[in-house]
């Protein structure tokens, strides 16, 4: 395939317009920007990829892939960052919904760093995908995709309510702080979802309803921050079978 540059100096442009609305969050196309080299890598990595934006002048060639070069004032306008990166790469999620049998599920979250940092951490100990809950921050979000380091173009990700995979045969497990302690389980049955909630309000309460509750025993404090808890969790139970 041939490499196609555009070059793009008005904001009136219509396929400006377009990149300005990837931007601000994910689209029913499932197209977003990811910004940085190292995402670029990723992206590409795992066929995510599908085109790229440079600034006009950035000596960086790309082969086989649509560019787009723009003015150094619309390529700010599509950063999210004061330091300019050096390339914005335009992505596809991954578009599956079946996420395999050991899933984790957020319920509310609100901090792009902490979901950006939970799908790192799930990828990392081997889970087979993220589900969300309607009311949660987008995982598209620019600060949850620069917190996942990556993994968000490993791991299928979808939105989803939890009454879903319960009524799918799942084992739910969901965290609280009256939950039993996870220390006594050596295991969770698979197919399971482990489920996290918000930050402030925990899991709302017919989601635990629908499932075993865990907790981590503590001493002098009765929370932690829920990607911190997260990992805790997922670390316990990597190895189950």
């Amino acid at each position: 395939m041939e490499n196609k540059e555009i070059f793009i100096e008005s904001k009136a442009n219509a396929t400006y317009k377009i990149l300005l609305k990837y931007k601000e969050g994910i689209k029913d196309d499932g197209i977003f920007l990811a910004e940085g080299i190292d995402l670029y890598d990723e992206a590409k990595k795992t066929g995510c990829l599908l085109a790229v934006i440079l600034l006009k002048d950035s000596p960086i060639k790309i082969d086989d892939l649509k560019v787009y070069r723009l003015s150094n004032e619309l390529y700010r306008n599509l950063s999210s960052y004061k330091s300019l990166p050096k390339i914005i790469s335009i992505c596809q999620k991954k578009n599956k919904k079946e996420i395999g049998n050991k899933v984790i599920y957020l319920d509310g979250i609100q901090d792009p760093g902490n979901f950006g940092t939970i799908i790192r951490t799930a990828l990392s100990f081997s889970y087979s995908g993220i589900a969300y809950s309607f009311d949660c921050v987008s995982p598209y979000n620019s600060k949850t995709i620069q917190a996942s380091k990556g993994a968000i173009f490993h791991l299928p990700i979808w939105q989803e309510s939890l009454k879903y995979y319960k009524d799918k045969g799942y084992n739910i497990y969901v965290t609280t702080l009256d939950g039993e302690d996870e220390s006594k389980f050596s295991n969770l049955k698979e197919p399971f979802v482990l489920a996290f909630g918000n930050e402030g309000h925990g899991i709302r309460e017919e989601n635990q309803n629908l499932g075993t509750k865990l907790k981590i025993e503590m001493s002098s404090i009765d929370s932690l921050n829920v990607a911190v808890a997260s990992g805790i969790f997922m670390y316990r139970f990597k190895g189950s079978k």
